[in-house]
């Protein structure tokens, strides 16, 4: 059998296979351009949604502290502390940002060596400002926090992180050993914790919280001594209750019990003891020396971080341990919602607490809000932060109150995040606290 070929077969052109490839690059240039699109936007939406979810979990601790301030202070001493042995904040200058320092927002001396301040009733909220003299984060010179940025300090005794912190218990009266009850639950105090007792005398017609205290240089014990049922018993008579106590109109009170609230644990065998009758935690915004903040931040940002207080009489007593809680912070700005001295029927806002005392903020404050300028996502180049008013750029404040927040002009803008701030997308986050703890 013989095979024929047919004499009409033939292949492509030339001409054809470049039209063809062709056709084929422009599809592939069209469809690598949207799928480079596609990547942007995940890009851009993955990063926008860590930035939040961040934020969520960062700003719910910030709420939770600014809601438990005052709470388990003492409003007032049973005997004058001893200066040596009360002690607070103890980081010197320029610590932890530059232009203001912890010890500026102490109710006592920051060591030993230094009588002042006397120690005074401390203040559930103190806050500061970073001098406008600062260099600005941009400026790049390590541990900065924007000038004109806050400086927030909330005492209490639920603002540290560890165990013992929120558990509280009442010492009994007993006619022959007072002592602290058991419930038998994850809430009991156990043993080395070390714990304030507060007894509620009254004055004027008010409760007041004052704080036992064995002597002048021992306000606080640790856990230990139990009675035959397992039950803690304080170690001096100071901590329990007298059986004496009576009401403003004379009448005694038969049931009175004192308060007793755990401020931290210490190790089993330690002989450490609390350096301050309550545990701190200063919020504020700063950019860290080295490479450790993301790179997708603006470098005019920093971050928002918790520093608490070390209550310990060790050589670390008094310094700092700093918890990250948000990356790309611009700015913060902490408004008061105060009782108007003139009308208690009224309510002001305020953006210091200069000159008030721990009586007058327990009396009068009644929220504190606090306002981030947060950058959300990466910078993108396509992107221009949009704004009709180069005076009026973006308010760190509420709508109601914009003269007490900060008002960033384009000027301020490129000042603080340089010339392509506007390739950024920037947020302003407002967390409201109610401290309940001031009022009993």
């Amino acid at each position: 059998m013989k095979l024929k070929y047919s004499t009409h077969t033939r292949g492509f052109t030339l001409i054809e296979l470049v039209i063809v490839m062709a056709i084929f690059m422009i599809v592939m240039i069209i469809s690598a351009k949207a799928f480079e699109n596609v990547i942007k936007i995940s890009t851009r939406t993955l990063t926008s949604a860590q930035s939040q979810i961040e934020g969520i979990v960062g700003l719910q601790i910030l709420r939770t502290d600014l809601n438990a301030a005052g709470y388990g202070l003492p409003w007032s001493f049973q005997t004058d502390p001893n200066p040596a042995s009360y002690l607070e904040a103890d980081l010197g200058a320029d610590n932890p940002v530059k232009g203001l320092s912890a010890d500026d927002f102490n109710d006592a001396p920051p060591n030993s060596s230094t009588a002042a301040p006397t120690p005074t009733a401390p203040r559930a909220v103190v806050v500061g400002t970073v001098p406008v003299t600062q260099d600005p984060i941009f400026a790049g010179t390590g541990m900065n926090a924007n000038p004109g940025s806050k400086y927030l300090v909330i005492k209490s005794a639920a603002v540290a992180f560890n165990s013992s912190v929120g558990k509280w218990g009442y010492v009994n009266y007993s006619g022959s050993q007072s002592y602290i009850p058991k419930s038998n639950s994850a809430e009991d105090l156990v043993a080395n914790e070390a714990v304030i007792t507060q007894s509620d005398k009254f004055g004027n017609s008010a409760a007041l919280h004052v704080l036992a205290m064995q002597d002048a240089s021992h306000f606080s014990y640790t856990l230990g001594a139990t009675d035959a049922f397992g039950r803690f018993v304080p170690p001096d008579s100071n901590y329990m209750p007298s059986g004496y106590i009576t009401d403003p109109f004379g009448a005694k009170i038969t049931n009175e019990k004192m308060i007793t609230y755990a401020i931290k644990s210490f190790d089993a065998g330690s002989t450490d003891s609390l350096r301050m009758p309550f545990n701190r935690a200063d919020y504020f915004v700063m950019r860290p020396t080295g490479n450790s903040m993301p790179s997708r931040c603006n470098p005019g940002t920093g971050v928002l971080y918790k520093a608490v207080i070390i209550n310990s009489m060790t050589a670390s007593g008094g310094g700092r341990t700093l918890y990250p809680l948000l990356d790309c912070v611009g700015d913060m700005q902490v408004l008061f919602d105060m009782q108007d001295p003139a009308d208690a029927n009224k309510t002001m806002t305020t953006d210091t607490l200069a000159t008030l005392t721990a009586e007058d903020i327990r009396a009068r404050l009644k929220a504190i809000r606090v306002f981030l300028l947060v950058q959300e996502g990466a910078k993108d180049n396509s992107y221009s932060y949009p704004y009709a008013n180069a005076n009026n750029v973006i308010t760190v404040s509420d709508d109601h109150t914009p003269s007490l927040g900060r008002t960033f002009t384009k000027t301020d803008m490129i000042n603080f995040f340089g010339p392509e701030w506007d390739k950024y997308r920037w947020k302003v986050y407002s967390v409201v606290g109610q401290p309940y703890n001031l009022m009993y």
